[in-house]
């Protein structure tokens, strides 16, 4: 089942806006329902006292892919839990790419695996995450059709 045409819009639109990406140098690749793709091109200003990436900023990168990951059925979503494991140092200037994908879903729990890997496949950080899954609506209930929302 699609996403409807013009919520799928509206959702794109909402996800394409936050700021806080381009100030950290990352944005969205694309996404679909239970799943997103972040890129990361990393810059001295982001870098820790070791001269990585910035541990932090991982996380910020692999927040937004959950973000939009557990939001993309247009259900509002919140953040339960987010635990990490960093595998690798990510070097400044290499991209990184955090990928959100959904691996399991109710009514009101779904849980993520968001990975973030280097140009080669190096996997620099990978998260669980959890999201509550609300009975509110993007853009309000009536604008979904009643088989979406039963479905998702």
């Amino acid at each position: 089942m699609e996403i409807p045409s013009g919520l799928r819009d509206e959702l794109d639109a909402m996800f394409q806006s936050g700021g806080l990406g381009g100030m950290l140098g990352f944005r969205l690749v694309e996404w679909g329902p239970g799943r997103a793709v972040f890129e990361l091109h990393p810059t001295a200003a982001i870098a820790n006292i070791t001269g990585s990436v910035h541990g932090g900023v991982l996380y910020t990168v692999a927040d937004a892919a959950f973000e939009v990951a557990c939001n993309s059925y247009g259900r509002i979503c919140v953040a339960l839990d987010v635990s990490v494991h960093h595998a690798s140092a990510a070097p400044v200037g290499q991209p990184v790419v955090a990928e959100a994908v959904e691996v399991s879903r109710s009514a009101r729990v779904a849980s993520y695996r968001i990975t973030a890997t280097g140009p080669d496949g190096d996997v620099r950080a990978w998260y669980q995450a959890t999201a509550y899954r609300t009975s509110r609506w993007h853009f309000g209930q009536d604008r979904w059709p009643d088989a979406w929302r039963a479905a998702h």
